[in-house]
C-alpha cells in the first residue's frame, strides 16, 4: 500500500507491504524489512535495520501526533476525502456544544468560567499531550454552560471538558 503524508510540513511517500508474514517499509528508493507489533492501543514497537523504536501515537480529527525515541512529529494523511474537506469541515451540533480533548492528556489551564460569553475561535482550555500544549477553541459564539475539568486532570478524547450553549 502506498501512502502520502505531510510530516512537519514536508510531503513524504511511504509504502508498506506485507510478504510472507513480514512487513517491508519503503521511503523513496530505500526498502527495509520491519517487525511491527502493537503493545497497546496507542503504542507500537518497530524493529527495522537492526534498531528498535517505541512509537507513541495520539490523533485528533485532522492529524496524528507521533513520538519516536524522544522526537515529536505531526503527521497528516493526504487522501481524496481529506483534500475535499480540508478547511471546510463542519462540526456537528453536538461537537460544537460539547468540547472534548483532542487526545489523551493533562489539563494545563481552563481559560473560561461558567456563564461566561465566548466568541468563535476563543481559547477555552489548554491540554498537554505528548509534551505539546494544545489550545482547545470554541467553534461557536455562545456561553459556557458547565465546566467538567480542572487544571491537573488527566483526560481522554471521550471526556467532555466544557459544555457550551448557543446564545
Amino acid at each position: 500500500m502506498d501512502y502520502e503524508f505531510i510530516i512537519d510540513g514536508d510531503l513524504h511517500e511511504i509504502s508498506l507491504n506485507k510478504k510472507d508474514e513480514q512487513f517491508y517499509i519503503s521511503l523513496g528508493e530505500e526498502s527495509k524489512r520491519a517487525d511491527i507489533r502493537g503493545i497497546s492501543d496507542n503504542v507500537v514497537s518497530l524493529l527495522t535495520g537492526g534498531r528498535s523504536y517505541c512509537i507513541y501515537l495520539a490523533s485528533d480529527k485532522k492529524q496524528c501526533h507521533i513520538r519516536i525515541n524522544g522526537h515529536n512529529f505531526m503527521v497528516e494523511e493526504l487522501s481524496d476525502e481529506a483534500e475535499v474537506f480540508a478547511g471546510e469541515e463542519q462540526d456537528s451540533q453536538e461537537d460544537a456544544l460539547f468540547i472534548k480533548a483532542p487526545m489523551p492528556g493533562k489539563v494545563i489551564k481552563i481559560d473560561v468560567k461558567e456563564k461566561q460569553a465566548v466568541r468563535k475561535n476563543q481559547t477555552l482550555a489548554v491540554v498537554e499531550a505528548m509534551k505539546m500544549e494544545n489550545e482547545i477553541k470554541s467553534s461557536i459564539e455562545g456561553q459556557v454552560k458547565k465546566i467538567n475539568a480542572a487544571p491537573g486532570d488527566l483526560v481522554d478524547p471521550d471526556m467532555i471538558l466544557i459544555e457550551l450553549e448557543k446564545q
